[in-house]
């Protein structure tokens, strides 16, 4: 199973705060699943002056195996949208099935 999360403010925060919590959810999810690849992204946009916060990308891959606990995640998801972030599911089709697909 190969997801990634986009998640970006949708109400004013604390970026260093959020970033911080983001990193920690991220640790725990790849505690919960050892043999799963998981990281954190910055995601940024040029603006003048310099660059502008974005958002994040959490990427997680549990290979051939199911790895990622559903309701960790659920759980990680609904935390984020009561911190003020919007995230966005971007998973990857089963081979032979549909194009990839999002949901919010």
């Amino acid at each position: 199973m190969q997801i990634a999360i986009r998640c970006h403010p949708f109400a004013p925060v604390a970026t260093g705060e959020v970033e911080e919590w983001l990193e920690r959810q991220t640790e725990r999810l790849r505690e919960a699943a050892p043999q799963s690849a998981c990281r954190l992204l910055r995601l940024s946009q040029a603006a003048p002056p310099g660059a502008r916060e974005a958002g994040w990308l959490i990427e997680l891959d549990a290979g051939a195996g199911d790895g990622i606990d559903p309701e960790r995640l659920e759980g990680v998801l609904s935390d984020m949208r009561l911190l003020g972030l919007r995230p966005t599911i971007l998973r990857r089709a089963a081979v032979g099935g549909a194009a990839s697909g999002a949901t919010s």
